[in-house]
């Protein structure tokens, strides 16, 4: 059923070149603030009356996010699919992040002006997506592991409201009801190739968080981009490294010696960007989405976002002993 409906969805959707679903969400909002307003003006209005249109609204947006995209959520487990082991050891953690760092760093010479230098993107946001959406055509694994999912109108598209989801803390998402991609346009642009592979993979219906972080890093690496290889190599470095401070803080410093500079500033960068954003309200929205995961079949909720480290260790042992 969802294969069906995305199909027709983006193709639809994919003939505009801004987001539909942004207008359709702004539409709700405004209709129901009216609404409101109206309720509170009019002393005689029915108060049951407008619970009871709120219910019956409520209740057709949550049949149709399940029909069009939900049940996505219950879907098999990639790991399974792809015969990959659950867990690793904190010497595989170790092993993998010296190979990242190799690969990251070696990628950032040949991008940045020094081993002490930031990089950026030197694209704009359509051509970002525009390579990201190329690069699934390209993915082996989808086509071998996953020959129903059709790769065709896969396009990612400029948030109308880009401002609030940075305020919100999102980089992206997609919407389930048009099954458009969005990009939240302000991000840095060294982290869009991810993030824009990140919602491709939701919009071809993987919904796990740690699932997309993955495709997205087998988007971006086996990408013939060189911007967005590093992207992906830089992305599961960071996450590596977020894992093993966890377990082995000593070992984790020594690391970090061995990382070009121009890298770590990439990561202070991204770091400093969200800072500016946070708020209260993007904690309340944070664990609004948390328990939201945990509702649909995500045990760990929004830390699920870290589970990809487990994924990329043992698809690259994988590969390693192939």
């Amino acid at each position: 059923i969802y294969q069906f409906c995305t199909t027709i969805a983006r193709k639809i959707f994919s003939i505009f070149p801004f987001s539909i679903g942004d207008l359709i969400y702004l539409a709700i909002i405004i209709y129901f603030i009216i609404l409101l307003f109206k309720t509170i003006i009019n002393k005689n209005y029915n108060f049951r009356l407008f619970f009871k249109y709120l219910f019956y609204y409520s209740s057709i947006i949550h049949f149709l996010f399940y029909f069009q995209w939900g049940l996505n959520y219950y879907r098999i487990p990639v790991q399974k699919k792809l015969n990959l082991e659950s867990t690793y050891t904190i010497n595989d953690l170790k092993e993998v992040s010296k190979q990242l760092i190799i690969k990251s760093n070696k990628l950032h010479r040949q991008i940045a002006f020094s081993d002490t230098s930031s990089t950026e993107v030197p694209y704009d946001i359509i051509k970002i997506n525009k390579i990201a959406s190329m690069g699934y055509n390209n993915l082996t694994i989808i086509k071998e592991n996953y020959p129903k999912i059709k790769l065709n109108n896969l396009v990612v598209k400029k948030s109308l409201v880009s401002l609030p989801l940075a305020y919100l803390g999102f980089s992206g998402y997609v919407n389930p009801f048009t099954n458009e991609s969005q990009i939240n346009s302000l991000i840095p642009k060294n982290s869009i190739p991810h993030t824009a592979s990140h919602e491709i993979a939701h919009q071809l219906g993987f919904s796990q968080e740690s699932e997309c972080n993955f495709f997205a890093f087998l988007n971006t690496v086996n990408n013939e981009d060189i911007y967005f290889k590093y992207s992906g190599y830089s992305f599961a470095l960071k996450q590596c490294l977020n894992e093993l401070y966890k377990y082995d803080k000593p070992y984790h410093r020594s690391l970090l010696k061995l990382i070009n500079k121009g890298v770590l500033k990439d990561y202070s960068n991204n770091s400093v960007f969200w800072k500016k954003y946070s708020n209260p309200v993007e904690t309340v929205t944070k664990s609004g989405y948390d328990k939201f995961l945990k509702f649909n079949n995500i045990d760990q909720g929004i830390k699920s976002y870290n589970q990809s480290v487990s994924l990329i260790i043992n698809y690259i042992k994988k590969e390693n002993n192939n």
